[in-house]
């Protein structure tokens, strides 16, 4: 729309006609003159235009055949509407995919920490934490077995 209505700017700046009207009086415009002006009094005309010309029962018939300009406007907006909700649509599945992938390397990341955790408590290592008052603290055989049953669990939701 906008490059349309630039080429309208555009084009009386570059189609002016001169001409001698019929009271002898010198016209410019930008449309051809009256019909009734013969070829002899155009003096200037746009590079494009030809001598003005009545329509003929051709253009008339092709003028009628071909869809008036409003609904080529909306056949325009429809397809421009069209490829827009098209953008619209793959940049949402691309993002989802995006999103996909980010999840699916958070899960990785989480399965092999999980395996890490579950090898270290299988190995029979003693574990220690330290306490808020931070004195270290071994873990017992029950606390091992609470991390193992929490690293399996993790395993199982994370490697797939």
């Amino acid at each position: 729309m906008l490059a349309a209505c630039a080429l309208l700017a555009a084009s009386p700046a570059q189609a002016q006609w001169k001409w001698i009207s019929s009271a002898g009086v010198v016209q410019y415009s930008d449309q051809p003159p009256p019909s009734n002006i013969p070829a002899k009094n155009i003096l200037a005309k746009p590079l494009a235009a030809t001598a003005p010309q009545e329509p003929s029962a051709s253009a008339a018939a092709a003028s009628a055949a071909s869809p008036p300009a409003k609904e080529q406007a909306q056949t325009q907006a429809a397809r421009d509407l069209q490829q827009k909700l098209e953008q619209d649509k793959q940049a949402k599945e691309a993002a989802q995919n995006l999103q996909k992938q980010i999840e699916a390397q958070a899960r990785q990341a989480n399965c092999l920490q999980a395996q890490r955790q579950l090898q270290t408590l299988d190995s029979g290592v003693r574990m220690a934490e330290v306490d808020p008052q931070g004195n270290r603290t071994y873990m017992t055989d029950a606390q091992r077995a609470a991390q193992r049953q929490q690293a399996a669990a993790a395993i199982a939701a994370n490697c797939r």
